[in-house]
């Protein structure tokens, strides 16, 4: 299937014909500064970049809250709170072209933990078919401190940017899946070591499966980023190219792509 598609839209670089359903717009300068505001309190990463993609990350917070549905769970509609998961996606994904997640319509934002069909834990986070879910008490926790590598909106997007990539076969981002499928030459040798040695530099949840072993990555990549590179460089280079960003670089890595 994923053949049958890179062959109708093109291949890696070519224009992809989802995304030019959402075009671009250019963020209004009052809402801008707004957003800019909002924004810098909170996330330590958007205050690392330089003024142009500074003004590129708000463009794309904007166009990406715009395509979005946001739905309160006990608690009351705040638009601080859709800016913010808008730019806890777009942290993610900044290094992409891709960037605007379309399977993805509704983005459910819920007071605290909570209960999840056919689960007998508690949730703060997980993505569906039915759109992405993040409790709002542990997204502010996330970024209150963020040196711990535990961030619940980094790891549900990173979650959210798999899933748009290798389960819904429109709008896929093939550079993305070409260095992402590079990921597993880490993960094999990682979780042999961690069940041998019992212990790694990685929170244990990361071996939960695969898919976990991703998002949590994607934590320690942001949040811890020289303990990772430190520690385990030859993931820290894959998430790189991945993302093609690199947070010790926030100014410095490859043009979007």
């Amino acid at each position: 299937m994923a053949n049958f598609f890179q062959k109708l839209f093109g291949n890696k670089r070519d224009t992809d014909p989802f995304q030019e359903l959402f075009p671009e717009e250019s963020i209004p300068p009052e809402i801008a500064n707004n957003y800019s505001a909002i924004i810098s309190g909170i996330l330590p990463y958007f205050n690392q970049l330089n003024e142009s993609n500074k003004q590129k990350f708000l463009n794309r917070v904007y166009n990406f809250r715009k395509s979005k549905s946001f739905h309160f769970h006990g608690l009351d509609q705040q638009e601080e709170i859709t800016i913010l998961v808008s730019a806890a996606a777009i942290q993610v994904s900044f290094g992409l072209k891709h960037y605007l997640l379309p399977f993805f319509k509704d983005i459910h934002i819920l007071a605290d933990a909570y209960d999840a069909i056919d689960s007998k834990e508690k949730y703060i986070g997980h993505v569906a078919p039915t759109g992405i879910y993040i409790s709002w008490k542990y997204f502010v926790r996330g970024f209150a401190d963020y040196t711990d590598g535990v961030n619940v909106a980094l790891h549900e997007m990173a979650h959210a940017l798999h899933h748009e990539n290798f389960i819904k076969e429109t709008g896929v981002d093939w550079d993305f899946r070409k260095d992402f499928e590079k990921l597993p030459t880490v993960f094999g040798p990682m979780i042999t070591q961690a069940i041998v040695q019992k212990k790694s530099y990685l929170r244990g949840y990361a071996f939960t499966n695969f898919q976990e072993f991703w998002a949590v990555s994607v934590e320690y990549f942001f949040e811890n980023s020289q303990g990772l590179k430190d520690n385990l460089p030859q993931l820290y280079t894959i998430l790189c190219d991945t993302l093609n960003q690199d947070p010790l670089r926030p100014n410095e890595f490859p043009a979007f792509r």
